[in-house]
């Protein structure tokens, strides 16, 4: 082999490894989330619980988040359900759900968490939301007209529901907008910062962020893990920094990258220092 062929070698070999590397990695992400891509860019701060800080464990602008596929409304823990089972996912009860509004893919993903699930009452008219069970009697109640029931079936008017999330605030789940025009089964949502923010009628669908349920058959799947900060990278050559991003975030990312740039001068430094010590040692 000549001196030309090795020298290309040396240089086409940590690339093929870097690569291959990567490939190993997304291979296996892909096993595991059973989605492509496996992960998504958190591009707003409406799941943040705070406005001016990004807490570890919560999802904030920039956050890199894998989406593992669900198939079933039972493999989806809602806020409701999980405020008793105990299930909790970045900093909150239930389920982060990734969504396509419409099962559009020509739209941005929402990234929100999963309140209750309606269950569409075909011969009634209404809803079914026999979840509500999991929460005592006294933190919910169906906003109906005098005479009307206080069940968990078949209803029709908005439900109040008090105490939610981190703030502590009331929620209402605005069934009444639904009845005649939502004739199926799908999730209430709601970004972790917007009950924060507005009070009450602070769901997406309250909101006007999607103004439906959110069928099964839209959702890409579940959030399970994050990489925080690293996603700002991708933000900033897509158009730069999201308005609103906490300061914290963006030092972290510049320590991360000024860690990763120093990493392979640092060890270039250590080993001409070794080598430099083995020969004055007569090495």
């Amino acid at each position: 082999m000549s001196g030309d062929e090795v020298s290309v070698w040396e240089w086409v070999k940590p690339v093929a490894a870097a690569l291959l590397a990567v490939g190993i990695i997304l291979s296996g992400l892909y096993l595991y989330t059973g989605n492509w891509p496996p992960m998504v860019v958190v591009e707003s701060g409406s799941m943040q619980h705070s406005s001016t800080y990004a807490y570890l464990g919560d999802l904030n602008i920039g956050d890199v988040v894998m989406v593992k596929k669900v198939t079933s409304p039972s493999q989806v823990q809602t806020y409701v359900s999980a405020s008793v089972s105990g299930v909790s996912t970045y900093g909150e009860f239930g389920n982060v759900i990734i969504y396509r509004p419409y099962g559009s893919y020509s739209v941005t993903p929402i990234i929100h968490r999963a309140i209750v699930y309606l269950e569409y009452n075909a011969s009634g008219g209404g809803y079914d939301v026999p979840s509500l069970a999991n929460l005592p009697q006294s933190d919910w109640y169906v906003m109906a007209p005098s005479g009307h029931t206080h069940g968990l079936y078949n209803i029709r008017y908005d439900i109040y529901i008090q105490d939610v999330g981190y703030p502590h605030t009331p929620v209402i789940i605005p069934v009444s907008t639904f009845i005649g025009t939502a004739h199926y089964s799908g999730f209430i949502t709601m970004g972790d910062h917007n009950h924060a923010a507005y009070g009450i009628n602070s769901t997406d669908q309250s909101l006007g962020i999607f103004p439906l349920p959110v069928k099964m058959s839209w959702i890409d799947g579940i959030a399970v893990g994050d990489l925080p900060y690293v996603g700002l990278i991708k933000l900033f050559f897509d158009g730069g920094i999201p308005a609103g991003t906490p300061a914290n975030s963006i030092d972290a990312l510049i320590a991360i990258v000024s860690a990763v740039v120093a990493a392979p001068v640092g060890l270039e430094l250590l080993f001409w220092y070794m080598g430099e010590r083995k020969e004055r040692n007569g090495g």
